[in-house]
C-alpha cells in the first residue's frame, strides 16, 4: 500500500476500518447520540452551578432549592446516559472486533506456507488479538474525545462572555496543548511501533516453549531456552522502558503547563478583581471551569496518542489483510467437483526461498485409483512432491496437472475438497476427538464419525476413554501418544472421502501392530482412491501398485516391488539394508 501523510493516512485506515462497522453501526450511531447527551450535560452542570454560586451571593435564596434539584436530576439522566452508552458501546465494539478477527484470522490461512514459516506465530496472533482491539474500538474513542473538545469549546465560549482577557488565556493555553500534544504523539509512536515488534518476537517464543515443552524437557535445554527467553524479554523490557520514559517525560511537561496555567490564572484573577474589572463570584466560576479545561492536556495528549496506535495499529492488521508483505496464496477459476484422481508432473524442478533446486526436471504420471508408494533416502525430496500435489507450493519450472488440468488453473475448492494429506507429524486441536473430526466436516454424522476411526484402528481406543468421542485431547494432541495422534489425522483425513490421499511418513510412529492394521486399511482403499505414499520403510509399501524411487531430486527407478529388485541396485540396496535391521 502506498504511504500517504499522517492526516491522510489516518483517514484512509478509518474508512478501511468502518466497513467492518456496519454490521452494528446503529449502536455506534446511538452511542454518538448518547455521548452528544452527555457533552450537553457536562456543560450544563458548572454554568447552572455557577449561577448557584452567584444566587448565593446576591442572596436569592429562593432559587437555591430548585437549582439543586434541576442539578440532581441533571445528574441522573446523567448517569442514565453512561449505562446506555456503556450498553451501546458492548453491542458495537465485540461485534466489530469479532468481524476483524475472523478476516484478519482468514488471511492468516492464506498466507503462503513458505511466508507462515519464516515468521513467528506471535506476528500473527498479535495482530489478531490486539491490534484488532485497537480497530474496533477506535470510532468510539473518537466519539468521546471528539464529544468532550466539543464540551471544551462550549465552556470556552460561555468564558468569552465572563471575561475576554481569561478567554484569551485559556484559549492560548489550548492551543499551546495541541501543538505540544502532537509532537508527542509523534515521538511515542516511534517508541510504540518498536515495543510492538518486540513484543511480536517475545510472544511468538513463548509460544514455541509452551508448544514444545515437552521435547525441551527431554532434550534438557530448559537452561538454553529459560536464557533465550530471558534474551527476548530483556528486549523487550528495554522498549518498554523506552516507551515509558517517553510517556512520562512529556506528562511530566505538561503537568508543567498545567501548574503554569494554574499560577496565571490566579495572578490575572487577582489583577482584574483588584481592577474592578471582575466580581469574586465571576471569578469563582472562571476557576469552576479550570479542571474541566486543564483536563483538555491529559485527553488532548491521549487523543493523539490513540490516532498515532490506530494508525500503526492499521498497518499491522491491514499488512496482513491486503498488504504485500504476506503475500497470500493465488489459484485458478476452473472448477472440478469430482477429480477422477489422474495426477501428472511434466518436467517440474522446485526449489525453496534461496535454496538450489531440491527438484530436478521430474516427470511421470498416476492413474486414477492407483497406489503409488515414493520411496528415497530422507531429504530426497519426497515430501517436496507431496507439496506441490497438495498446492502448498508451486513448482518454479514445468507443469503439475490434475485430470489433465494446469494445478495452477483449478481453484482452492477443486484442489482441497479432492486431495487430503495425512503429514507425518499432524497437528491435533486442543479439542474433542469429535470436535477435531467435525472441525474438518462440520455435517459429519455420529455413523461417519465412528466408521472412520474404525478404518483408522482408533475406534477401540476411543471407548476405553472415560469420556469417549468426547474426550478433549489437550494443545497438539498431548494427551495421545504418536501413534494415537497420527491415527486421529487418518481417521480425519478418511471423513473427508477426497479422491486423492497423500501418505506422507503416516505411519512412521505406529508400532508394527498398529502399523500392520493401517497397512491393511490402506489395502482395503486400494482401487477405490488414488492414493499416494512415502514410505518409511520399504517392507510396508511392496503391496503398491507401483514405486517411484527417487534420489536427490530426481527419478532414478520406477516400477513394482519385484521389478525394482531386478533392475534397480539402488533400491535393491535400500530393501536388503532394511532386511538386517
Amino acid at each position: 500500500m502506498k504511504k500517504k501523510t499522517t492526516v491522510k493516512n489516518t483517514l484512509f485506515y478509518l474508512k478501511k476500518t468502518y466497513r467492518y462497522a456496519k454490521e452494528s453501526q446503529k449502536y455506534l450511531y446511538l452511542f454518538l447520540i448518547g455521548s452528544i447527551f452527555l457533552c450537553v450535560i457536562n456543560v450544563a452542570v458548572p454554568i447552572l452551578a455557577s449561577k448557584q454560586i452567584i444566587n448565593l451571593t446576591n442572596e436569592f435564596f429562593s432559587q437555591l432549592i430548585l437549582v439543586t434539584f434541576v442539578i440532581f436530576g441533571i445528574e441522573i439522566l446523567r448517569n442514565l446516559g453512561n449505562l446506555l452508552n456503556a450498553f451501546f458501546f458492548n453491542k458495537y465494539f465485540y461485534t466489530v472486533k469479532k468481524n476483524m478477527q475472523l478476516e484478519v484470522a482468514n488471511k492468516t490461512l492464506q498466507v503462503k506456507t513458505a511466508i507462515l514459516q519464516e515468521h513467528s506465530s506471535g506476528v500473527f496472533i498479535e495482530r489478531i488479538s490486539n491490534d484488532t482491539d485497537t480497530l474496533a474500538n477506535i470510532f468510539i474513542e473518537i466519539i468521546d474525545y471528539a464529544t468532550y473538545i466539543l464540551s471544551v469549546i462550549g465552556v470556552l465560549i460561555s468564558m468569552l462572555f465572563l471575561n475576554i482577557a481569561i478567554f484569551c488565556l485559556y484559549s492560548g493555553f489550548v492551543i499551546l496543548l495541541f501543538f505540544s500534544q502532537k509532537y508527542a504523539a509523534k515521538k511515542i509512536q516511534e517508541k510504540n511501533r518498536l515495543y510492538k515488534e518486540k513484543r511480536d518476537t517475545s510472544a511468538g517464543f513463548i509460544s514455541e516453549l509452551v508448544r514444545g515443552a515437552k521435547d525441551i524437557k527431554l532434550l534438557h535445554a530448559e537452561k538454553s531456552f529459560l536464557n533465550k527467553a530471558s534474551y527476548y524479554m530483556d528486549d523487550l523490557k528495554e522498549a518498554n522502558y523506552s516507551l515509558a520514559k517517553t510517556r512520562s517525560t512529556f506528562h511530566f511537561l505538561n503537568g508543567d503547563l498545567r501548574d503554569i496555567l494554574d499560577l496565571l490564572i490566579i495572578l490575572l484573577g487577582v489583577y482584574l478583581i483588584s481592577q474592578q474589572e471582575l466580581e469574586v463570584a465571576t471569578m469563582l466560576i472562571v476557576f469552576s471551569y479550570r479542571g474541566q479545561i486543564i483536563s483538555i492536556s491529559s485527553e488532548l495528549e491521549r487523543i493523539f496518542e490513540i490516532l498515532k496506535q490506530f494508525e500503526l495499529a492499521s498497518e499491522r492488521v491491514f499488512e496482513i489483510i491486503e498488504g504485500n508483505t504476506f503475500p497470500k496464496e493465488t489459484f485458478g477459476s476452473k472448477h472440478l467437483a469430482k477429480a477422477q484422481g489422474l495426477i501428472s508432473f511434466q518436467n517440474v524442478s522446485f526449489h525453496y526461498e534461496n535454496d538450489d533446486d531440491v527438484l530436478h526436471d521430474i516427470s511421470f504420471v498416476i492413474k486414477p485409483n492407483e497406489t503409488v508408494s515414493f520411496v528415497g533416502k530422507s531429504g530426497s525430496g519426497k515430501s517436496t512432491i507431496f507439496n506441490l500435489i497438495a498446492a502448498l507450493y508451486k513448482p518454479n519450472k514445468g507443469r503439475i496437472l490434475l485430470d489433465g488440468i494446469p494445478l495452477d488453473e483449478l481453484d482452492k475448492d477443486s484442489i482441497r475438497q479432492n486431495i487430503s494429506v495425512i503429514s507425518q507429524n499432524p497437528y491435533i486441536f486442543n479439542m474433542s476427538i469429535k470436535e477435531n473430526l467435525r472441525i474438518i466436516k462440520e455435517d459429519a454424522t455420529e455413523e461417519e464419525i465412528t466408521e472412520a476411526c474404525k478404518l483408522a484402528s482408533l475406534h477401540d481406543f476411543i471407548m476405553t476413554l472415560k469420556d469417549g468421542y468426547d474426550t478433549v485431547v489437550g494443545e497438539g494432541g498431548v494427551t495421545l501418544s504418536g501413534g494415537q495422534r497420527q491415527r486421529l489425522a487418518i481417521a480425519r483425513a478418511l471423513l473427508l472421502k477426497t479422491e486423492i490421499i497423500l501418505f506422507d511418513e503416516a505411519t512412521s510412529a505406529l508400532d508394527n501392530e498398529t502399523q500392520r492394521e493401517i497397512q491393511e486399511s490402506i489395502r482395503y482403499m486400494q482401487g477405490i482412491y488414488t492414493i499416494l505414499i512415502i514410505a518409511h520403510r520399504l517392507s510396508t509399501v511392496v503391496h503398491s501398485d507401483r514405486l517411484i524411487l527417487v534420489d536427490d531430486g530426481k527419478i532414478i527407478g520406477m516400477g513394482t516391488h519385484e521389478e525394482l529388485l531386478k533392475t534397480n541396485e539402488m533400491y535393491k540396496t535400500l530393501y536388503h539394508l532394511e532386511l538386517k535391521k
